[in-house]
């Protein structure tokens, strides 16, 4: 059952990365995966419970090793960030755009990818009142703002330009913000 669920997963972001959400259909899920719609709607009850299922998972790839001081903690989170938003090689990268697009036009949609980001957001935030609580970071930074400064770059540069931006630099935008 785990080994039908990652292929259908891997197939959901590959589709979805060809088509974008609105063109993505459980049938060419199912195709793709070499799977019959029946396995599908076994484990989701539509196309976007299998697309929030398949990036939930893909989040959690990410570890960050709790033994690094917190700065270093984050600059490592937003170079694996940098990393798979510039990776244009990666299905899972193209989904973003396709997100960000579907989410304007269906609310379902909308409600999901703020959940999701907002998850993800959280974690970066709860980082920097860590740093904060340990004399690491300047008190006077609000959290979820300064959160939204250090993404936004990576996520500006991913969807409004040709070029992404560069993983390398992130450690440079990370001592410039948070000092």
């Amino acid at each position: 059952m785990e080994r039908s669920r990652r292929v259908i997963q891997d197939a959901v972001i590959a589709e979805m990365a060809s088509v974008g959400y609105g063109a993505l259909t459980v049938e060419a899920v199912a195709k793709r995966a070499g799977v019959s719609k029946a396995t599908i709607y076994r484990q989701w009850k539509n196309k976007l419970e299998i697309v929030e299922s398949a990036l939930g998972s893909m989040s959690a790839e990410m570890e960050l090793d709790d033994s690094l001081p917190v700065k270093e903690r984050i600059t490592v989170m937003l170079t694996w960030l940098a990393t798979f938003l510039a990776d244009s090689e990666n299905p899972a990268s193209a989904c973003m755009p396709a997100l960000v697009s579907a989410s304007h036009y269906d609310d379902d949609v909308r409600a999901f990818h703020h959940r999701f980001s907002g998850q993800r957001r959280q974690v970066l935030a709860d980082m920097i009142r860590e740093g904060q609580a340990v004399g690491d970071i300047d008190p006077e930074l609000h959290p979820d703002r300064t959160t939204e400064i250090l993404v936004g770059p990576l996520f500006y540069r991913r969807l409004m330009t040709a070029d992404p931006y560069p993983p390398a630099d992130v450690g440079d935008l990370v001592a410039m913000i948070l000092g």
